[in-house]
């Protein structure tokens, strides 16, 4: 039998630090990637690069 693919994977959004708006959303491996992301990219908002953390999509 063949396994399930995207077991795993779970679909997440990344909020800035900054203006507290989900600006991104990205899939993560849980298996590999146990804690929280934390990434700098670009808020449109600010029009700046923030840090952008893990959050749930409701």
């Amino acid at each position: 039998m063949a396994k399930a693919k995207g077991k795993n994977v779970e679909l997440i959004a990344l909020q800035c630090s900054e203006c507290k708006r989900r600006n991104y959303t990205t899939k993560k491996n849980r298996k590999n990637t146990q804690g929280k992301l934390e990434l700098k990219k670009y808020c449109k908002f600010d029009r700046k690069h923030t840090l952008h953390r893990e959050t749930k999509i409701k």
